[in-house]
This record gives structure tokens, sequence and C-alpha cells, in this order.
């Protein structure tokens, strides 16, 4: 079988009715990482866009010397792209879903809802010292190679993923990523658009307690977190990446449509759909095991 653009990690664009969604990927990752929830909201009638972002789609040393300010600049051309949509949604990973935060603090009028998968808020322990050691200076240059593949814990997905991310991690780009990530924090409160948080509950690349930061600090929320029991840092083409996209199109589809009557809070349409692992939301959590369909409430 031919590989797509959407198999090298390309820009790629679906079809699709009024509404329009722009997917943001990660840090020296790619629009591979989107494809799985794209094509479900593509299925739901929804346009999609996923653009390569800045510094990304050839060599890591690419990386060097791009600001995290340069990423917020080319996803917000990339939205412009979607102008006249009834409705424009965004979904970032790690570092996208702290780009999609940013669009939607300074362009509120732009932005109807957000899902934030696996958000790069908090690194853990070996992310934030690697910032560390490229403030320093000397280190900054140093590209760490992606030797153990992405952080997927599906093997088919992790070896799929290997050709179109990109093979190393430059420390002047982690110390970029946790530069966003300390003025996203400082933006969350007066974020007003609703929004979605999903973590993998075995993630090695940001903590589960910094998704839970954002949901618990967004201006609009606070928001459904979802956790995904057997998932790792990339949920969207993790094992439990069908129940990730499901979640997602069911969150974007139960957003109040401007105008019309009767539209259902997003929270309550959420918490009714079916599931699986842990969802977390005005501060209770319920647990669910995979293929059991819950009670609506």
């Amino acid at each position: 079988m031919a590989r797509t653009g959407i198999e090298h990690g390309r820009e790629f664009e679906l079809r699709g009715g009024p509404d329009a969604v722009l997917l943001l990927h990660g840090l020296t990752g790619s629009t591979f990482e989107m494809h799985v929830v794209a094509r479900r909201l593509a299925e739901a009638g929804m346009r999609c866009l996923a653009p390569v972002m800045a510094g990304h789609g050839g060599d890591a040393r690419e990386l060097l010397g791009v600001p995290w300010p340069e990423w917020v600049a080319k996803a917000r051309r990339e939205l412009a792209r979607l102008e006249g949509a009834r409705r424009t949604f965004v979904v970032g990973c790690s570092m996208g879903a702290l780009v999609a935060c940013a669009l939607a603090h300074d362009h509120p009028e732009r932005v109807d809802g957000l899902v934030l998968l696996a958000p790069a808020l908090e690194l853990q322990l070996h992310g934030r010292l690697g910032a560390l050691l490229a403030r320093l200076g000397p280190l900054s240059r140093l590209v760490v190679p992606k030797e153990a593949g992405s952080d997927v814990h599906d093997p088919e997905m992790r070896e799929r993923n290997r050709g179109p991310t990109l093979g190393g991690v430059p420390l002047a780009a982690v110390a970029e990523l946790t530069a966003l990530a300390e003025h996203v924090d400082r933006q969350l409160p007066g974020i007003a658009a609703p929004a979605l948080v999903v973590a993998g509950a075995h993630d090695h690349t940001v903590t589960v307690g910094g998704s839970r930061r954002l949901a618990r600090r967004i201006g609009s929320g606070p928001a459904e977190l979802v956790i995904l029991e057997d998932s790792w840092h990339l949920v969207g083409i993790d094992v439990e990446r069908d129940l990730c996209a499901d979640v997602t199109a069911r969150f974007l589809t139960g957003l109040p449509v401007p105008g019309a009557r009767g539209s259902a809070a997003p929270g309550r349409r959420a918490r009714g759909e079916d599931g699986a692992g842990t969802r977390e939301q005005d501060g209770g959590t319920r647990r669910r095991g995979t293929g059991r369909r819950p009670r609506a409430r």
C-alpha cells in the first residue's frame, strides 16, 4: 500500500461541513500523530486542517534557533485559513496543546472550543533537566537522539511514527517549550473557550499533574479531564486512540451551535457517553472499564 501524505507526516486537509478544526502536533512530532482524531472528526462532518509546525518537517537541527513565538505565529496563520467556518475548534497535542491555549487566549473570537491532548504544561524530570542544561549555554545546541522512538505504548504505531517524526530532540527546543508552558500557565485564567483535556496515565514525557493543573486553572473550567489508563504520551495514536478520537468528537459536536435552541452543555453531554479510563470533572472521579456502557446521567 502506498504511503499517503498523512503517513509521511506532511500537512493534510480533510473536507467537511460548516465547522472546522485546526490540529496541531507536538515538539519534534508530525501531523501523523493527529490523523486518527482528524479522520474521526471528518466523519462527524468537520473540515480538518493539520499543518506542519514551525521548524518541523525536516532535520531536527532546523529547530535550533526557532523561538516559541514562531510556533504560535505559524498556528495563527493556519487558523486564519479556516475563516468563514460556522465554528472553529483547535485540537493540540503536547506542544500543540499549549499553542492551542495561546490562540484561544489571544483570539477568543476565533476559537470556539479546545481539545488538549497530553498538554506539555509540566515536563517529566528528564525534560526539565534538559531545559535547564540548554539554558546554561554550551549544551543548548545538543540534539538528543530518539533511540527508543516516540513515547507510544503501541509498538506498531511507534514504528509507523518513526518515519514522520524528527529523529532527535534539540535541548534548545525543550527550553523553548518550557518557556511556552510558563507563558500559557499565566494565560490560563483568561481563556474562555470550553475545553476537554485528555491525558495518558503512563506518560513518560509530561506529567498528569500538569494536565490536572491546566484543567483546574483554565478560565472556562474546570475542564473535563479524561485519563486513558493504558496510554503513554501520544494518546492520539496509542492503544486507546479510538477512544481518544471518540471523546474528542463527542465533546466538540456537543458544544452549543451559535443561535441554536436547546443545546446541551458540553460537560453534561460528555459525561453521558460511552467511554473508558478515568474521567474527572468538578472534583469528581469516575472509573470505567473498557467496553462498559455507562448509564446516562
